[in-house]
């Protein structure tokens, strides 16, 4: 079998302007041979590449396996040419045969989320937007932070923390163990921390802080309560000298921002999941997929099951991307004659070294 990372890499120096120190730590943290995807040129070139990273999310109280596009890239002189909608097509083959029922990305630049929208991805995932300027230390003395930026201070009682945390937002994207531990030593190698907070010896919030030019994001948070997250973002300032920071929390559904999306690889497998959720509702619905035709089909939902079945009467005709925002509870008002049937959540995505 062909090696292809040395190929992907050299393809990602080409397509991405990022460090050299980032593109080694990438490929040595997170690139794997099983997840990647490469199109190659009549003269054995890479031409363009993903990859598909698997991470779980939460899902009506249980958790699916979703496949992330990361490192999806064309080389400029290949452009224009329909390459990577070939490749991003057998990435949702390959993605199903894994038995990974629905695909995430984070676009890069703004006019992708209307490319990706052509290949059946939904704006899913929100943030709303908040802002701080120098903060006063608080009052509360029972408080002490820390900085972590060595993965080896990454105690089991903060992952613990951080995954409990995480397990509590329905269709939240989820991170693993060494997931966790990357995503730290990205923070450091970008001069930023995390940032923890402690009562007593417990942990009671936590903050993923990289400096931006002359402010502070916070790429999440979490918080027992708002007077942590005073706390939190006290320390912020402190331990990174940032008079000024900006914070992605979750969507409020008041001045949200687009964040990512996503679209269901298998539609049959995650319409049993909802009717497993939800048996009390009786549905048929028409799904429409342009790019996975399997997907093409009358649902009939009913008595906690679904049943593909192509005969019965239509009650309501939908796209796989309308099917996707419906699934994740995103917006449900915007279909007034499904809106009883999905519950309204808020999707997020964070954390994913985009």
């Amino acid at each position: 079998m062909r090696i292809m990372k040395r190929e992907v890499m050299e393809l990602w120096r080409v397509c991405f302007d990022d460090t050299e120190e980032f593109v080694q730590f990438y490929f040595d943290k997170k690139y794997k041979e099983e997840n990647a995807l490469v199109y190659w040129d009549e003269q054995g070139a890479a031409i363009a590449a993903l990859q598909t990273p698997i991470y779980p999310m939460t899902f009506g109280g249980t958790q699916i396996r979703t496949g992330y596009i990361s490192g999806a890239c064309t080389h400029p002189l290949a452009r224009a040419r329909g390459v990577m909608t070939k490749l991003l097509r057998e990435a949702f083959y390959v993605m199903r045969g894994r038995k990974i029922l629905m695909s995430t990305l984070i676009p890069a630049s703004e006019w992708l989320y209307a490319y990706y929208g052509k290949m059946g991805y939904a704006t899913v995932f929100d943030y709303t937007p908040e802002h701080y300027t120098v903060l006063e230390k608080p009052v509360a003395d029972h408080f002490r932070v820390e900085a972590i930026r060595d993965e080896e201070l990454l105690t089991d009682d903060v992952f613990h923390y951080f995954q409990s945390m995480m397990r509590l937002r329905p269709c939240c994207v989820q991170h693993e163990r060494d997931d966790f531990e990357v995503i730290v030593e990205s923070l450091r190698m970008d001069g930023g921390a995390l940032i923890v907070v402690y009562s007593d010896r417990n942990i009671v919030g936590m903050a993923f802080a990289e400096p931006m030019g002359n402010h502070v994001l916070i790429q999440d948070g979490m918080y027992d309560s708002d007077d942590v997250k005073q706390v939190a973002l006290w320390g912020v300032m402190k331990y990174l000298d940032a008079a000024e920071i900006y914070c992605r929390e979750l969507p409020s559904g008041k001045v949200d921002e687009h964040r990512g999306m996503a679209r269901v690889l298998d539609v049959e497998q995650m319409l049993r999941l909802y009717a497993v959720n939800n048996p009390e509702q009786n549905l048929v619905l028409k799904v429409t997929d342009d790019w996975i035709p399997e997907n093409t089909g009358i649902y009939v939902i009913g008595k906690g099951n679904c049943i593909c079945d192509n005969g019965k009467q239509v009650e309501v005709e939908l796209s796989v991307q309308e099917l996707t925002q419906l699934l994740l509870g995103y917006h449900p008002e915007h279909f007034p004659r499904l809106e009883p049937y999905f519950k309204k959540c808020s999707p997020f995505i964070s954390l994913m070294l985009d």
